[in-house]
Parts: C-alpha cells; sequence; structure tokens
C-alpha cells in the first residue's frame, strides 16, 4: 500500500450510466487540475470500439492512472486494459452497479471521490480470468442474478430500483436450478444450484455481503453456491446477506480456491461484472495475484 501523487490522468465517463442525470464533470476535473497540478485528458465512451480506442490514448498519454467514471462495466473496460501494468486504476462510481467501489469504500459523490482519488492511496488487488478470455474484477455468476441483470438490460432499467424490480419479477417466475460440477484445487462437487457466484470481493454494490469472508488481495477468490431454496429463503437471505451472516445459511455454500472449473448439464446465463456474456455451460476460472494496482479510500 502506499500513497502516490498523480501527474498525468485519463478519466473515461460514461455518459449513459447510472441513473440517466447529466452531469457536466469537466468543470469540476479543471477546477481540481488547477489545485492539484494534474495533467488528463478526458475519453467519452460510445459503445463502439472503446477497448481500442482507449488503448490508443493510453499508449499516447501514458497516464500514471486512467479513472474510470461510471459502473462495474466501466470499471471492467478500463481494467482489463492496465491490468499487470504500473498504471493505476481510479474509481469515481456513477453507475447502476458500484460493487467494486463500493468494496473500496469510494464514495458516490463526484467530488468526494475525485479528491480521494488524486490523493491515490494504492493498493495491489487480485484480478481473476475467466475462460482465458474475460477479466472479472467484482463478481460474475450464473444463472438467477445473470438473468435478473440481462433483464435489467432488456428493459433499460436504471438504478437500484430498477434492478430491485427486475429481481421482483425474476424471483416470481418458476424457480430453475440447474445442476453442475465443480472442481476446484481441494476438490470435487456435484449438485444443484439456483446460482453460483464467482468473486474475490465480498459484496454486491446493494451492500448485501454474498461472500462475508472475501478479500480483494487475499490470494484466493471464492465460489458462492445458492442451492435450491423454500420459498421463505429470500427473505432471510436478504437479512443475512445485510448482517454478514450469508456464510451461515444451509442453503448456501463457499469454496475458496486459486482456480476452478465449472460444467453444467444445461448452459445458463452468464454476467462479469454486470455485463451479461451469454449462455454457457463450462467456466474456467483462474487466480491473477496482486494484477491490479487501484485507489481505495481507508
Amino acid at each position: 500500500m502506499s500513497k502516490n501523487k498523480i501527474n498525468v490522468i485519463i478519466i473515461v465517463i460514461n455518459p449513459s450510466s447510472g441513473a440517466g442525470k447529466e452531469v457536466d464533470y469537466e468543470p469540476i476535473i479543471k477546477r481540481y487540475s488547477d489545485l492539484y497540478g494534474y495533467k488528463y485528458m478526458i475519453y467519452y465512451t460510445s459503445g463502439t470500439g472503446d477497448s481500442r480506442k482507449l488503448k490508443n490514448h493510453i499508449d499516447e498519454f501514458k497516464p500514471e492512472m486512467v479513472m474510470a467514471v461510471g459502473g462495474d462495466g466501466t470499471i471492467n473496460l478500463v481494467a482489463s486494459l492496465i491490468i499487470d501494468t504500473q498504471i493505476i486504476l481510479g474509481i469515481i462510481p456513477g453507475g447502476s452497479a458500484n460493487g467494486l467501489a463500493f468494496n473500496l469504500n469510494i464514495p458516490t459523490n463526484f467530488e468526494y471521490a475525485l479528491k480521494i482519488n488524486l490523493e491515490a492511496q494504492i493498493k495491489s488487488i487480485d484480478a481473476i480470468l475467466i475462460n482465458n478470455e474475460h477479466y472479472c474484477f467484482h463478481l460474475s455468476d450464473l444463472g438467477l442474478n445473470a438473468r435478473v441483470v440481462k433483464r435489467f438490460e432488456k428493459e433499460g432499467s436504471k438504478g437500484l430500483l430498477g434492478y430491485g424490480k427486475q429481481l421482483f419479477k425474476e424471483l416470481l417466475t418458476k424457480k430453475t436450478y440447474f445442476s453442475y460440477s465443480l472442481k476446484t484445487d481441494n476438490e470435487f462437487k456435484k449438485s444443484k444450484a439456483e446460482m453460483l457466484v464467482i468473486t474475490n470481493a465480498h459484496s454486491f454494490g446493494t451492500g448485501v455481503k454474498i461472500n462475508p469472508a472475501g478479500e480483494l488481495s487475499d490470494g484466493l477468490f471464492e465460489i458462492v453456491v445458492i442451492k435450491p431454496y423454500p420459498w421463505w429463503f429470500v427473505l432471510t437471505f436478504i437479512i443475512a446477506g445485510f448482517s454478514g451472516h450469508l456464510d451461515k445459511m444451509q442453503s448456501v455454500n463457499i469454496f475458496k480456491t486459486r482456480n476452478a472449473e465449472i460444467k453444467l448439464e444445461e448452459s445458463q446465463e452468464f454476467q462479469i461484472d454486470g455485463e451479461i456474456i451469454g449462455k454457457t455451460d463450462s467456466v474456467k476460472i483462474e487466480l491473477l495475484r496482486n494484477s491490479l494496482k487501484v485507489v481505495y479510500n481507508v
């Protein structure tokens, strides 16, 4: 952990993130640039070719920090380009889902979060590589929550209330548990689940502690199995999630590992850091130790 002065920054803003409220960030950024003495450029995402365009800007501008203003999807875009480098990931939460920001204790107020980023308390965290193709920096899952995320995207929902609406719709449908096999470093298991969560963090952006013992830099990730549950489980799940006792529930199993492989009898919806990947029946997972430098709030 260290604290550095940042001199050169790329600020990546997703203009369509969050609840759709338009905010003029540029005057605030300019004011803080004058105050802190940093050089910066702003890149607005468009949803088309952002990874390639941003990579070119990083190569040309050579920033010490790339700051993501948006939700977990925007953070994933930025982090995937600077993983295994000395470039620091800055975060200003502004999305419908701000899970990684929540786990790093970064506030949603733009100006306060900007100040935290510029004062740059830094640590290295682990990342997760999925199917040798996708990076996960917060949370991925198969099954129930991925279906909720897909509903959320399809209907153009925004914010926590929008997510709650889609979750309620999903819970009203017939439960669709599935059969899976899970191989970790230490064990092999075959069973049924409503949802499989792959995570290195401890909480959803809502504050629900899906993985109470999760640590971003402990050299392990967790797979949380939500087993088929009775109707009253949802209420107790919410209570246990907010109180940090989810791991004590009979319908929940948590496995710690550095590598894992999941196979499904029937393909399920899969999301990574809030972005739908599509249906899959096989997931290979590998931990990347201390691979990303991030700003956090003590």
